[in-house]
């Protein structure tokens, strides 16, 4: 088994720091890929091989762009927010056209239901067709499940829900046939969701019942306070049972075989940030290491 590992959580900040890091982990057995964030522009990574597969996420410039400028999504009901993520999208559409043209093997592009707390689905399935018209290089589009809006609960993304996500896949794969559609979980932002480290495994399953789920993410979190931040923070908390989680992290290695288990054969990928953050490089790698195992012994 191997796993996409979203570097860019980890990797130190100086550029010689982050080359000799990437070159290291990109040697590792359990490394199938990359997670390269997309906030407003794109690169590839010094020290990874230019055959080394990725999935491009838009989520940090998703996030970054909606901290500031609450109307900003592709499921935004205000239309300049809208046309203004949509916008920011087609850059990230030249990024990704870019570097499959450079030969890189993107295997697909996660893209968000935002804005925090009043998305629609019918607009986001406007934008997915929009989108869907754009040069992505053949690319699949998946859509990245974050924790939906609930009434009375701070969020953390606060996007559409499960369920409205399904719909949309369904209506904008029957809009545009001839681009492959997609869905993704990530174990801690269905945890957050639903306060619960079962919500995880039920999102899975039902994902994997529509058809549409393509990749599991494993992050984990905590429902208490700790270096990586409040209960319920989207940090990307380590997994339970590795020497750099906090007291508390939910995904352990139960969690992990049951959300194999019921997800069957998709992609998966690691996603951890550690602290303190300025951790030296071969500590990274090493906690790194400890988590994919964790992950492939449960396999």
């Amino acid at each position: 088994m191997k796993l996409f590992s979203s570097a860019y959580n980890t990797w130190p900040a100086d550029n010689e720091g982050r080359l000799a890091f990437v070159t290291e982990l990109a040697e590792r057995d359990w490394v199938g890929g990359l997670e390269l964030g997309y906030a407003d522009s794109l690169a590839w990574p010094a020290g990874a091989p230019a055959d080394l597969p990725a999935i491009v996420s838009g989520v940090p410039g998703t996030t970054g762009h909606n901290a500031t400028d609450p109307d900003f999504g592709l499921a935004s009901p205000d239309e300049a927010g809208r046309q203004r993520a949509l916008e920011w999208a087609r850059g990230e559409a030249l990024a990704v056209a870019r570097l499959v043209a450079e030969g890189h093997p993107i295997k697909a592009v996660q893209l968000h239901s935002a804005p925090t707390g009043k998305a629609d689905a019918a607009k986001f399935a406007d934008s997915l067709i929009e989108l869907a018209g754009l040069d992505w290089g053949g690319i699949p589009l998946w859509v990245e499940h974050c924790d939906a809006h609930v009434e009375g609960q701070a969020p953390q993304k606060g996007y559409l829900s499960l369920d409205e996500e399904i719909a949309v896949l369904k209506q904008v794969s029957a809009a545009v046939p001839q681009v492959s559609w997609g869905l993704v979980i990530n174990w801690a932002r269905s945890a957050i969701e639903g306060r619960s480290a079962q919500t995880p495994l039920e999102h899975i399953k039902t994902a994997a019942a529509s058809g549409w789920l393509r990749h599991v993410g494993f992050s984990s979190c905590a429902d208490s306070e700790n270096a990586w931040g409040g209960p319920w923070a989207d940090q990307h908390v380590p997994l339970a049972g590795t020497a750099a989680a906090p007291e508390g992290s939910l995904l352990g290695a139960a969690e992990v075989a049951a959300a194999i288990a019921a997800a069957g054969d998709v992609s998966y990928g690691l996603k951890i940030a550690l602290r303190p953050k300025d951790m030296p490089g071969e500590q990274k790698l090493a906690a790194l290491d400890e988590n994919a195992a964790l992950i492939i012994a449960n396999a």
